[in-house]
């Protein structure tokens, strides 16, 4: 009795010890993990189809995870590097139009419609205090894009340590798995069942997400082709991807096309792209279609008897969100799915101990 309790202390120094190893990559590492219990399914599916080939069977292993963290870091790299391409590509034409647009702040109140014509005055004032406080404007301006990029190559970072860390969740995962879970000391059919849970929740969740931003990139995509002077390619591909971003969302994509439509004169274009992208996007496919497409995938994916209702999860990751910032749309729900299997645990225990 003495030596299992020191086993578990020791077990429970090693698992601190790893822990404070990891802790400047624990954020990654979870992410990571939960990607990997979401592409398990997609990771064997393709190991069993290199397996029916005699020169990449003794290699299936490795190469299915080479292929599936492939696909994962175009999905997380891809519209970072469409984006500065397209950015980059032409600099001078990205200046000339950053000028365009301050020369453009001028005459800002000249496009006002007849209905609006009482901004006017309130917008030339601010106007006035603009041009009064240009200096600190550049200033905080400059600061606030340092900011940015700080916080962009701090990202950059934790998505390639995710990367890494899915790769080798990925080929050591089934070996892993074997050599964990019989440490752990519950039954068979707990372990199972917590296993079970956290992947369903989680893959879930993932294709969810995946399924909703291929809508909000379709929904934009279509609608901006009927505009002349934009790449509804490249415009649908980022609505989609910014559709994952707390609180701005699909804003950070037509926000800006509007006031460009707003200052060349457009201004029926301006009410149309405002109406259509919020109605669409921020209301119908964020509060009604998300919800169809989690309930599909629910169900799906589920058995039926241990499946969490659709509300949870979405609060979940609306939670996760606020709480863990970008990667809580996995966290979060990972978190509930913990919780609800703990809880159902708990009270099937319950009840055979009164039984």
């Amino acid at each position: 009795m003495e030596q299992n309790y020191f086993l578990r202390w020791m077990g429970g120094v090693a698992f601190a010890c790893g822990v404070w190893i990891l802790f400047p990559f624990l954020k990654s590492f979870c992410v990571a993990l939960l990607l990997a219990m979401a592409s398990l399914p997609l990771h064997h599916l393709v190991e069993l189809k290199l397996e029916r080939n005699d020169f990449l069977k003794s290699i299936s292993a490795v190469t299915a995870a080479a292929i599936v963290t492939l696909g994962l870091s175009l999905i997380l790299f891809l519209p970072l590097v469409i984006f500065f391409f397209h950015l980059l590509d032409q600099p001078a034409n990205t200046m000339q139009t950053i000028r365009l647009v301050g020369n453009s702040i001028d005459t800002l109140t000249t496009h006002l419609p007849s209905y609006l014509a009482w901004l006017k005055d309130p917008l030339d004032s601010l106007l006035e205090i603009a041009k009064a406080h240009k200096n600190e404007i550049i200033t905080y301006l400059a600061g606030w894009f340092g900011n940015g990029l700080k916080i962009l190559m701090l990202m950059l970072g934790e998505m390639t340590m995710i990367v890494v860390f899915f790769f080798f969740l990925i080929w050591y995962g089934r070996r892993l798995t074997l050599f964990l879970v019989p440490i752990i000391p519950l039954t068979r059919a707990i372990k199972r069942e917590f296993m079970e849970e956290m992947i369903m929740t989680t893959a879930v969740v993932f294709y969810t997400l995946l399924g909703v931003v291929i809508a909000q990139g379709l929904a934009f995509g279509v609608f901006i082709a009927f505009f002349e002077g934009y790449n509804p390619l490249l415009l649908g591909f980022l609505a989609g991807i910014s559709g994952i971003i707390p609180v701005f969302g699909t804003a950070l994509v037509w926000v800006p096309v509007a006031i460009n439509e707003y200052l060349q004169g457009h201004t029926l274009n301006v009410i149309i792209i405002s109406f259509y992208s919020w109605a669409m996007m921020a209301f119908f496919i964020d509060n009604f279609l998300k919800l169809i497409i989690l309930n599909f995938v629910n169900r799906t994916l589920s058995t039926g008897k241990n499946r969490i209702n659709e509300f949870v999860i979405f609060f979940a990751i609306v939670g996760g969100l606020a709480t863990f910032g970008f990667w809580g749309f996995l966290l979060g729900p990972a978190i509930i799915a913990f919780v609800v299997t703990t809880l159902r645990t708990l009270r099937k225990a319950h009840r055979s101990i009164r039984h």
